[in-house]
């Protein structure tokens, strides 16, 4: 596989480096800690200009089409700026599932809306007794039962909450009616959770496929999320160079220890490998669909293990000062360790790949 970047995506990445960088610098991102409705309302409309929310919708509905390797590109970009907001739960989860599971009303009515900006949305999947197994979704319509997803991000400020439900042998996209949405208190400041509460029996279904396509998308935007963790795990690993250049101790730059030289050496290993395998993943989803699923476990597993890891080393190089509130390292530990749960954990997906393999 050629992971070279055509002129595109290169003008892709560097725009939204510059768009980032200066919409989005550590001020405002600390700004969000008090009002976080209007940073990222603010923040959202930025994208928006910029026809990121489009990225992935088909042409016939107002989207750009583009391949899973440019979303991996914009996520790797994001995850640089922990950028905040809907787009992840509206661009990737929900525009996924309503392209492949919505009724060709439901595509027709909101598709559009998403590339424009005009909508914002999420998808509910997770549940306490399924986690993140498809196949273990609550299937009750009794009239009068709830069913409550976990973890649903940004349903807070979603002006349209997808559940998926299980349907027999298959999955059935739906739109609650009133939901009960409750914000919780999570270690990542700079994206929202939510438990999302219905009754089944009064939600509209909107439409209705196999799991296959269900997981397809979970699996796409594990995809995304990866590439965005490599992106926080370069971040961190950029910042820490140049620190440890400049900072001095015993009348030389701490950098120039060896110590110091091997921890920064097995950041940059473990960032490639997720790199790699991130980038292999977005081109696997759009050229060999049949092994996404190992694709992207292996995605997720590298990417886990690289960022977690680069957070801990980048607040260790920094010394006294990289524990402290000032610094923004913390942020990105935090970010790191709400991800690693994310569509999967470790584990749930190294289980995963040993199915997939045969073992």
């Amino acid at each position: 596989m050629n992971f070279s970047l055509t002129e595109d995506q290169e003008l892709l990445r560097r725009s939204a480096r510059e768009l980032l960088s200066a919409e989005w610098p550590g001020p405002a991102m600390r700004r969000m800690l008090n009002d976080s409705a209007s940073a990222s309302q603010g923040f959202w409309e930025k994208i928006t200009q910029a026809g990121w929310p489009a990225l992935m919708i088909p042409e016939n509905f107002g989207g750009l089409e583009s391949d899973t390797f440019d979303l991996a590109l914009l996520m790797e970009e994001m995850g640089r700026r922990l950028a905040p907001g809907a787009f992840f739960s509206t661009a990737l989860l929900a525009a996924g599932a309503l392209e492949r599971i919505g009724t060709g009303e439901a595509r027709r009515k909101y598709l559009p809306a998403i590339a424009e900006g005009r909508l914002k949305a999420t998808l509910a999947v997770y549940e306490p007794n399924s986690g993140w197994d498809l196949d273990k979704l609550q299937t009750s319509r009794g009239s009068g039962e709830t069913i409550t997803k976990s973890f649903v991000p940004e349903a807070a400020e979603s002006d349209l909450i997808l559940c998926a439900l299980r349907d027999g042998d298959g999955v059935r996209l739906v739109l609650p009616r009133d939901p009960k949405v409750t914000s919780l208190k999570t270690l990542d400041p700079t994206r929202a959770l939510a438990d999302v509460t219905f009754d089944p029996a009064r939600a509209e279904t909107i439409g209705e496929g196999a799991l296959d396509a269900l997981q397809q998308t979970l699996d796409i935007a594990t995809v995304g999320l990866a590439a965005e963790m490599v992106g926080g795990a370069a971040e961190l690993l950029e910042v820490t160079v140049a620190y440890v250049k400049d900072r001095r101790q015993f009348g030389r730059p701490v950098g120039s220890f060896q110590a110091v030289q091997h921890r920064a050496a097995d950041m940059l290993i473990s960032l490639e490998k997720a790199r790699s395998t991130a980038y292999y993943a977005a081109i696997v989803a759009d050229e060999q669909p049949e092994r996404l699923a190992l694709a992207s476990s292996m995605a997720k597993v590298a990417a886990n293990k690289a960022y977690r890891f680069a957070s801990q080393q980048a607040i260790q190089l920094h010394g006294g000062i990289g524990f402290t509130w000032e610094q923004d390292l913390h942020f990105y530990l935090k970010r790191a360790k709400a991800s690693e749960f994310t569509l999967g954990s470790t584990a749930w997906h190294a289980e995963r790949i040993a199915k997939e393999l045969g073992l």
